[in-house]
């Protein structure tokens, strides 16, 4: 991603971060940040209860470190759901889908205290 990019997603964002190997940062931008819109290098978010207090001064300081022509700032619009609110709907509709399945029903069955925790495409 070069310096003067024209759009930026919070999935791009999550992604740069990682590059950078900014773990901690990308992770709170995927729990915490609604993307609300990106507009003359202006990044729109809002912010998900229990953020931390520092996360769009910290991510302007990875911006401005990096070089970036990019700036991020709250939105009072509530935004598109978080990264990790849209996986988290992913599987919940995934897990639906399985648990359709008479095999499973029947393993779920036999192993009471069971509940499927991850879904995996092989």
């Amino acid at each position: 991603m070069d310096n003067d990019v024209a759009t930026m997603t919070i999935e791009g964002l999550v992604d740069l971060l990682k590059e950078k190997k900014s773990f901690i940062l990308s992770q709170d931008v995927a729990r915490y940040i609604r993307f609300v819109g990106f507009d003359n290098g202006i990044l729109s978010v809002n912010l998900e209860d229990g953020y931390p207090r520092e996360i769009i001064k910290n991510i302007n300081h990875f911006f401005e470190e990096n070089k970036y022509k990019i700036k991020m700032e709250y939105s009072s619009e509530k935004g598109e759901d978080t990264l990790e609110q849209k996986k988290k709907a992913v599987f919940k509709k995934q897990l639906e889908e399985v648990s359709q399945n008479p095999i499973l029903k029947e393993i779920l069955e036999c192993f009471s205290n069971s509940v499927v925790a991850n879904i995996e495409e092989l």
